[in-house]
């Protein structure tokens, strides 16, 4: 493969180990989301586009939206290939698609749709993308499994605003393995806070198939946030907050089967 090959698309294979695994050996969705993060890191550096490379600028990657699908999760001691490019940039947004392969069965695991934004560390707000990050996004043209979305655009844009009919809250804290790069709660960890929330009697006989998360405002470390959802059948809200329920930091929608 050419440089402009791997500019494109980067793909990176994995072992599915015992401790990326629930008890019942299938990978878990926080795993899932990290070794999705892993390969976009190692794409951005290729792409000259990393976090470090972006810091000298004044900017740094953070993710907005996220759709994550997983119609067959891969198991323990299978080995995945997962790969990753950009589509066109679209106004603020850079989007970024993951898939996930069994290299045995070539069989679809998992795949995602994602948002980005170029944040400025000056303003902490966001940005336009570069030129540079215009100009590698768009070179590879395959394209995913549609995915319908889960949230309207009303939802999309603001959320949820939990009433008597959702659960109590569950209290969570950021604790100091739960930080990412850019010093708040890694995208990964408030999916786990949601997931966690249900308890074992639900998780024990229930396997999440499909989830878009938006995300509005960081959580710092040791922050205390909460976590309440609503049930309607196999679709799940989810809302997570500040500590005064005030301020709302995510929300999502999943399917469970």
């Amino acid at each position: 493969m050419t440089a402009q090959d791997y500019m494109a698309k980067f793909g990176h294979s994995f072992r599915i180990y015992n401790h990326c695994t629930d008890k019942n050996g299938i990978l878990r969705v926080k795993t899932l989301c990290d070794l999705l993060n892993d390969v976009a890191e190692m794409h951005t550096i290729i792409q000259h586009a990393d976090v470090a490379t972006l810091n000298k600028g004044g900017h740094t990657w953070m993710l907005r939206r996220m759709h994550l699908c997983m119609p067959d999760m891969p198991s323990q001691g299978r080995n995945v290939c997962v790969e990753t490019w950009n589509p066109e940039v679209d106004g603020l947004l850079v989007p970024r698609l993951y898939k996930v392969s069994d290299e045995k069965d070539g069989l679809l695991r998992a795949f995602a749709y994602t948002d980005w934004m170029m944040v400025n560390l000056h303003t902490m707000r966001p940005d336009r993308p570069t030129e540079a990050m215009k100009a590698i996004s768009g070179l590879c043209s395959e394209q995913l499994p549609p995915a319908s979305p889960l949230l309207g655009p009303m939802e999309r844009k603001t959320g949820f605003r939990p009433d008597a009919t959702w659960s109590d809250p569950f209290p969570c804290r950021a604790v100091y393995s739960d930080i990412d790069f850019n010093g708040h709660l890694t995208q990964s960890s408030y999916i786990q806070r949601m997931i966690d929330a249900h308890g074992a009697a639900f998780l024990d006989t229930r396997r999440i198939k499909e989830m878009e998360v938006v995300y509005a405002r960081e959580i710092k470390p040791d922050a205390g946030f909460l976590v309440r959802f609503k049930q309607e059948g196999a679709s799940v809200s989810y809302v997570v907050t500040d500590s005064c329920q005030t301020s709302l930091h995510a929300w999502a929608r999943a399917v469970w089967a």
